[in-house]
């Protein structure tokens, strides 16, 4: 896997509203603590992908709940020794219980000779995180061939609450700036935060590498050799009184 060090990470502001609490005509009728100003402000931190979250479903049916057990069980034990034989840490494994139901299948609901068939069903999650992105291959192409039909993987960082934080400071200073140009501008006073809001995300986003890195590859290279890279996005809602 290529090294992801080197990958910088910058921010990004946008402004997606502007508007005052109280109309221009009545401002000056209003009181200090009805007087406000809203911004809202986004800022992104993109941070080097070194780490991936692979989420595998488990599921089995049978004609009986303790076949479909049986046949979870098995698939479960094949999941376990693979992430054994991969040396993925028991920390970086998390699952939830079993989960099991049964539903009626067929056209004879109303045959009353043989009666309703079921299927018992049984559906497990289990999430595994890891930095060494070759076990990527090694994992799907093993559950391939042991009949998994069910999963996906995601790129992540270790920089991920570092970056929520930066881009979340970011927000507020840039909505700061951009309050006190607008009230300014208006021949008002900032007097203070009324509200503040904000919510924060992930984002991957796909490297591309320019034509003569694409050259320079070994025809045994792997779409994974090429560095990644994840977006956290912080959004910010903060209202300021003004006089």
């Amino acid at each position: 896997m290529a090294s992801n060090g080197n990958k910088m990470s910058k921010i990004t502001l946008t402004v997606s509203l502007l508007f005052f609490g109280v109309s221009c005509n009545t401002l000056a009728q209003q009181p200090v603590s009805e007087r406000t100003i809203t911004i809202q402000m986004s800022a992104s931190e993109v941070l080097p992908a070194d780490l991936i979250i692979f989420n595998v479903n488990i599921n089995a049916e049978g004609d009986t709940p303790q076949k479909a057990y049986e046949l979870h069980r098995e698939r479960e034990s094949l999941l376990a020794d693979l992430l054994m034989n991969l040396n993925v840490e028991e920390e970086n494994i998390d699952y939830d219980p079993i989960r099991m139901n049964r539903r009626q299948v067929g056209n004879n609901r109303y045959n009353s000779e043989e009666g309703p068939k079921y299927i018992t069903a049984t559906n497990q999650s289990v999430s595994i995180t890891f930095s060494d992105f070759s076990i990527y291959e090694k994992i799907q192409l093993s559950l391939i061939e042991n009949e998994f039909d069910s999963f996906n993987g995601q790129f992540s960082s270790t920089k991920i609450s570092e970056g929520k934080e930066t881009a979340l400071i970011a927000a507020i200073e840039a909505a700061k700036e951009r309050a006190e140009l607008i009230a300014k501008t208006s021949g008002v006073e900032l007097a203070g935060v009324s509200t503040i809001n904000f919510s924060d995300h992930q984002i991957s986003i796909p490297q591309r590498a320019s034509s003569m890195e694409m050259m320079s590859r070994a025809s045994d290279a792997s779409i994974m050799d090429f560095a990644q890279t994840v977006e956290v996005r912080s959004n910010i809602s903060i209202s300021y009184y003004i006089r």
